[in-house]
């Protein structure tokens, strides 16, 4: 019986140092692609790495590894979605999906020495996928969403799912932020959708130029509506209705006298939001 232990004991050791050494050769013949230019070569090189975490090569090594197969990935969806249409999109969402997942890993395990390799692939990563995502945004604009259908379900739960975890490593991403919260309270999902909203309002207010966007806009409306009649928030409604006729103004002074159908149709959201907050006001006298 100690015999029969002893020997299934060996070959669990010779079966784990096999794999350190499948591990730190894979390693080794990443290096050597990424350093001949044999991307894909080196892509399923490190793949192999990362498989095998729970066995032993340096933090260093496998920090690198993360950090090159993002690099790798999203150098190959940029030249991907070079033609940022939904139909393309929706071809290469698988593409997008792991793309996006070896980013928020790469990010995760960077050490000084490959944070500015990371850095720069993210910032490139969150560039591709703001296009990709603002596509299905624009899309949503078209519809109600008081009125949700089949396509409407479909544009937000892809969106969620392809795009949501990108939201970790681009907080700063005030349109990431609205696009999501949109998506969110189309397939009925409010706390989600305030919760993206919030973030999206906090990262706008912080530009230096705040941009003409009907989608922010939106934000602030649906936001204004669901604390006052959904949950009956007043403290949330009046801040959120400060900002957003604050905002409207913004938008109503950027326009020419002869947009005058815009100017009234902004004009009567300004009129909601301060209508919210004497209705408010009102009740607590």
């Amino acid at each position: 019986m100690k015999k029969a232990t002893f020997t299934l004991l060996t070959i669990v050791l010779v079966l784990q140092s096999f794999m350190v050494c499948a591990q730190t050769e894979n390693y080794k013949k990443g290096l050597e692609a990424m350093q001949s230019n044999r991307y894909h070569e080196a892509m399923v090189r490190f793949t192999k790495v990362v498989e095998d975490e729970k066995f032993e090569i340096s933090g260093k090594e496998l920090s690198q590894a993360y950090a090159y197969l993002a690099v790798i990935r999203t150098a190959y969806l940029e030249k991907d979605l070079q033609n940022i249409k939904f139909n393309n999109i929706i071809a290469k969402q698988g593409q997008i999906q792991q793309t996006i997942q070896e980013m928020v890993r790469a990010v995760k395990f960077q050490d000084s020495n490959t944070k500015s390799m990371v850095d720069d692939s993210k910032q490139t990563l969150v560039e591709i996928s703001s296009r990709a995502l603002k596509v299905i945004g624009d899309s949503l604009m078209t519809y109600d969403e008081n009125q949700a259908n089949e396509t409407t379900d479909f544009l937000a739960r892809f969106a969620i799912q392809q795009f949501g975890e990108l939201e970790g490593i681009a907080v700063d991403n005030w349109e990431l932020h609205d696009i999501l919260g949109l998506a969110h309270f189309f397939i009925g999902e409010d706390v989600n959708a305030m919760s993206e909203f919030k973030k999206g309002r906090e990262q706008f207010s912080k530009l230096t130029e705040q941009p003409r966007s009907t989608l922010h806009l939106k934000n602030f409306i649906i936001s204004a509506n669901y604390y006052f009649s959904v949950e009956n928030n007043k403290k949330e409604t009046q801040n959120v209705c400060k900002e957003g006729s604050s905002y409207t103004s913004v938008l109503i002074n950027s326009l020419n006298d002869n947009e005058m159908k815009e100017i009234l149709r902004l004009n009567k959201i300004e009129n909601r939001f301060r209508s919210y907050i004497t209705r408010i006001n009102d009740s607590n006298n």
